[in-house]
């Protein structure tokens, strides 16, 4: 089984502002009269997955739990669609950690596919599945540069 994860900043679509985490964990930053410029690789990709049909599809952002529904709502406009939603909770900014639970709930994961513009968070996904070497990672790179 596939695990898909999507990053929602700068991986699905480009800020139409600098990143700030004091700005960027409140709904106004995900307001649908900001100019998010949707990235079509990574839509492409997504309809991909979707019609594969052979994993869960997750959005894995360090947006924080209180800006669910208005994210939720943006990415439903972009045509996104996810089965949940792993999001920021109780400070913990780390995805690899946030990637343990997500395994722990999908025994039968063989592959993780994961898209993000981060090294750093890529690394946290590298470092959490050293623990899981029967898990094969797929990175897409987003690069807006």
């Amino acid at each position: 089984m596939v695990i898909y994860l999507f990053d929602f900043d700068n991986t699905i679509v480009k800020l139409p502002y600098k990143e700030s985490i004091n700005y960027m964990d409140t709904d106004e930053s995900l307001s649908p009269s900001l100019d998010f410029n949707l990235i079509q690789s990574t839509l492409s990709d997504y309809k991909q997955a979707v019609n594969n049909n052979d994993g869960p599809i997750f959005l894995l952002s360090n947006r924080v739990v209180g800006v669910k529904k208005a994210l939720k709502s943006i990415l439903k406009t972009f045509g996104y669609v996810f089965e949940d939603f792993f999001l920021i909770e109780d400070e913990d900014r780390s995805k690899g950690n946030r990637l343990n639970k997500i395994l722990s709930n999908y025994p039968n994961c063989t592959t993780v596919r994961y898209w993000e513009d981060k090294d750093k968070h890529i690394t946290s996904i590298k470092e959490e599945l050293k623990k899981h070497p029967n898990i094969q990672l797929e990175v897409v790179k987003t690069d807006l540069f």
